[in-house]
C-alpha cells in the first residue's frame, strides 16, 4: 500500500480528469482527480484538487494541460 506522499508522485504521473462534485453538473466547481483512483492508507482516495476549490472552467484547463505534458 502506498502512503499519501507516494500517492501524491503517483498522480503526477497519471492522466487526470475533472469530475462533478456531489452537487452535479450544474455546480460552478470540478474535482481533479486521476483518471484511475490512487488509493493510499488502504482506504483514502487521492485528489488533486477537492470539491468547492477551482472553478469548472479552470479546473477543465489545468487537466488539459496536464494531460498534454505526459
Amino acid at each position: 500500500n502506498m502512503n499519501y506522499e507516494q500517492a501524491q508522485k503517483e498522480s503526477l504521473k497519471v492522466k487526470w480528469k475533472a469530475s462533478p462534485c456531489h452537487q452535479g453538473e450544474e455546480c460552478w466547481c470540478r474535482i481533479i482527480e486521476p483518471v484511475e483512483p490512487i488509493i493510499y492508507d488502504e482506504d483514502e482516495e487521492y485528489y488533486i484538487v477537492g470539491s468547492a476549490s477551482i472553478p469548472k472552467l479552470e479546473a477543465e484547463h489545468l487537466v488539459e494541460l496536464h494531460n498534454r505534458s505526459l
